[in-house]
């Protein structure tokens, strides 16, 4: 480029680029490629000052442009989503209720599972003994029966949450706590009291809240004892859920 013979170069690679029997052959695209790069090379040399600065000025515009829209539509994209599961929410909410646990929870969706899979291993045991013996299906049955029953042991997970609007607790969150798969309990809460310790999960920005947290209770009224305790406790709030956001 320093010698002043651009354009005979120009000249040599057009001509020796219409003589290319095979344009596809990957030494010719290697070739169409450097002639690319080289011209591109020689535009920007010779670019004057104030070339230089409408073109960077252009670039910027248009790359902050394409940034800001796309921002701008994944939050509305963002917003959208998070209405549409703030409306299936409220349908599925009882009245006065912020919170509510999924009935089928992914982890008791496995405890059917398991229990079906011990359900089918017994059934089916007298064909199973004849391949594989009496044992295995009998301890298939057993194992996927005790699986089951350890997805369902579960305790101190919140199940509910209502804001009390009457009486004396009136304003004070009333939280229906699962003590096992079958049994819960009701205790009354002032907001002041609850806190999150931590999130069981990334709990990223956005998309629907499937993260889990745990609750620490610092003080609540047992409605079963009919007394106020002020020994803490920790319950385990489930992302699963339906809730007010």
């Amino acid at each position: 480029m320093g010698s002043g013979n651009f354009l005979k170069v120009v000249d040599t690679l057009e001509k020796f680029e219409e003589g290319l029997l095979d344009r596809d052959s990957p030494r010719a695209r290697e070739f169409i490629l450097f002639k690319r790069q080289l011209y591109a090379m020689y535009e920007v040399q010779n670019r004057s000052v104030n070339e230089h600065e409408l073109f960077s000025f252009v670039v910027e515009r248009n790359n902050l442009r394409w940034l800001y829209q796309a921002n701008t539509d994944y939050v509305q994209e963002m917003y959208r989503v998070d209405q549409q599961d703030q409306l299936a929410d409220y349908a599925s909410l009882g009245k006065d209720e912020v919170f509510r646990r999924r009935t089928l929870s992914p982890r008791r969706f496995k405890g059917l599972g398991g229990f079906a899979s011990s359900w089918a291993l017994y059934t089916y045991a007298p064909y199973i003994a004849l391949y594989f013996g009496a044992t295995v299906p009998v301890l298939g049955a057993v194992c996927a029966g005790l699986y089951g029953m350890l997805q369902f042991s579960e305790s101190q997970i919140v199940n509910s949450i209502k804001i009390v609007k009457e009486g004396e607790n009136s304003g004070k969150l009333l939280i229906k706590v699962g003590n096992s798969a079958f049994t819960s309990s009701d205790i009354i809460v002032d907001v002041k009291d609850v806190q999150s310790i931590v999130a069981l999960g990334n709990d990223d920005f956005g998309e629907d809240g499937t993260d889990g947290n745990v609750l620490s209770i610092g003080r609540y009224f047992c409605k079963s004892k009919g007394t106020w305790i002020e020994q803490a406790r920790a319950l385990t709030l489930p992302g699963d859920a339906f809730r007010d956001r």
